[in-house]
């Protein structure tokens, strides 16, 4: 998610110079050469795009691979990651309907286990604080919980406890994933069903989005599946044990056009009445704002979050989205309410800047612009971004310092280690004399052999390839012994800074 927002901030600077005339409706050819340009300068593995305009389905395109030699289409099921979360706080909204919730409910009510590190804070916290990333806790603070982990939701509750509140409460923004997955747990608590059932049941199969799915778990085997991609090559999917509210579902852009319609018609889908326009109005008005510490000047300024959404100004018109990311796979949904337009991408190549760019393309088309040369601008912008990237790790490899040695036997290091929050974590001295590493909570992905870095650091190559090569530093007393170890691995979606390993052996 870091990198998308980076993405609309960079992204920005275009929509300063465009034209402001009038809006004017999208064409089915205009939108497939968009389509088509993007798909020519970005080269990605596979993207599918939807438009719905006037509430119509103006459009269903798809290009690339699912990356099993199969075509990507509008039908191909990719995992929307953080768009889930308009799904969450909309089966929220369905509970306050019902009378069975309140907006402003404590959690504590409805979920008597829930803690915060702040005692006045846990026993404020409502429902809408859960839903609009003001909790306290910084960005992404605690992912590392449920990535990758065989971890329940009920044990990332309770060591979520600990995590250290380092923002003001209701103030700052601060997004985060294991908040919904506190929402998740309480639509469970009122209802007898879990997420994913109350998911399926109250809004998938209503809006006949039946080849969705709430996790991949759920998916038949002869799913028109895409494959997630980083650098090209397919990477093993994210399958949620926790944490499935935040970032689970599956879907299709041509399914998602069920969902924008209903959105966009206020709630109502086929004569059913599934969100009223009451409750859309209070997920689609500012909660937090994103740009408390800015500069006041600019439409950024205007970024704000309601219930499961992000809200933002283009030229004077509200704009409600979400985008969403998981190891590749990045997905938008975008819409425009007063208008009755909306759209939405999914890509299996772990590339942002490709959706951003369509969705500047076509809300510059409809401000009379060219979409086409938006297009171009920001893939050009991508390539900067990708040389910046490499150069940033080029750097990091240049800070090793060659001719040191550990300062003691291999064997020194082995050893279990703990950190108070996440769990624990091995290491071990193997029969060909090298060391290896495992994250035990998430031993399948969170692993690797060390190899000598300088001093006492070692470096370790995850197989999941979503991760930047890691720096483990062991810490010594003044006894000279291994006391502790430290990860550096600098990736902003998760924050391996805060791990602190202390030797248990």
């Amino acid at each position: 998610m870091h990198r998308i927002l980076a993405y609309i901030v960079t992204a920005s600077a275009l929509l300063l110079s465009a034209p402001t005339p009038s809006q004017q409706p999208l064409t089915l050819e205009r939108v497939q050469e968009i389509a088509a340009r993007a798909a020519e300068r970005f080269e990605p593995i596979g993207f599918a795009l939807s438009v719905v305009q006037d509430g119509d389905v103006l459009a269903e395109v798809a290009f690339g691979a699912l990356g099993d030699g199969r075509e990507m289409t509008p039908t191909s099921l990719c995992n929307i990651a953080s768009c889930s979360k308009a799904f969450t706080a909309a089966a929220v909204a369905m509970l306050v309907e019902e009378k069975l919730l309140d907006w402003d409910d404590r959690v504590a009510e409805h979920l008597p286990e829930f803690r915060m590190s702040d005692a006045w804070i846990t026993s404020r916290m409502t429902i809408r604080d859960l839903l609009c990333h003001r909790c306290g806790l910084k960005t992404f603070a605690g992912d590392l919980l449920w990535y990758g982990t065989d971890y329940t939701d009920d044990e990332v509750i309770r060591r979520m406890a600990k995590l250290p509140i380092t923002q003001e409460f209701r103030a700052d923004f601060g997004y985060q994933n294991l908040m919904y997955l506190v929402a998740g747990k309480i639509v469970e608590r009122k209802t007898g069903k879990t997420w994913s059932e109350f998911v399926q049941a109250r809004l998938l199969t209503p809006l006949g989005m039946q080849n969705s799915r709430p996790a991949a778990q759920e998916l038949p085997d002869d799913a028109e599946r895409a494959l997630p991609h980083i650098d090209g090559e397919v990477v093993p999917d994210h399958e949620f044990v926790a944490c499935k509210p935040a970032a689970a579902i599956y879907s299709s852009v041509h399914e998602l056009t069920a969902w924008m319609r209903m959105l966009l018609g206020g709630g109502a889908w086929h004569g059913r009445q599934l969100l009223t326009p009451a409750v859309l109005m209070e997920m689609w008005r500012p909660h937090t704002n994103l740009a408390r510490n800015g500069s006041g000047a600019g439409t950024e300024d205007f970024r704000s979050y309601g219930l499961g959404w992000f809200l933002s100004l283009e030229r004077g018109k509200k704009v409600v989205e979400h985008d969403g990311g998981m190891p590749g796979f990045l997905s938008k949904v975008s819409l425009m309410p007063a208008e009755k337009f909306a759209f939405a991408v999914l890509n299996n190549s772990n590339d942002g800047v490709l959706n951003e760019a369509i969705k500047r393309a076509l809300y510059t088309e409809r401000a009379g612009g060219d979409g086409l040369a938006v297009v171009d601008r920001l893939a050009q912008i991508k390539q900067r971004i990708d040389r910046r990237n490499a150069a940033a790790v080029a750097a990091r490899e240049a800070k090793r310092r060659t001719g040191t040695h550990p300062s003691h036997e291999l064997a020194a290091y082995a050893g279990d280690y703990l950190d108070a929050i996440y769990g624990p974590a091995r290491v071990t001295l193997g029969d060909d004399g090298t060391l290896s590493l495992v994250l035990l909570p998430a031993q399948r992905r969170l692993f690797g052999t060390m190899h000598h870095w300088h001093d006492d650091t070692f470096r370790v190559d995850f197989p999941d390839k979503f991760l930047p090569f890691a720096l483990v530093s062991f810490e010594l007393n003044s006894a000279s012994e291994v006391v502790g170890m430290h990860i550096d691995c600098p990736i902003a979606d998760f924050d391996f800074g805060a791990l602190d390993f202390r030797r248990q052996d």
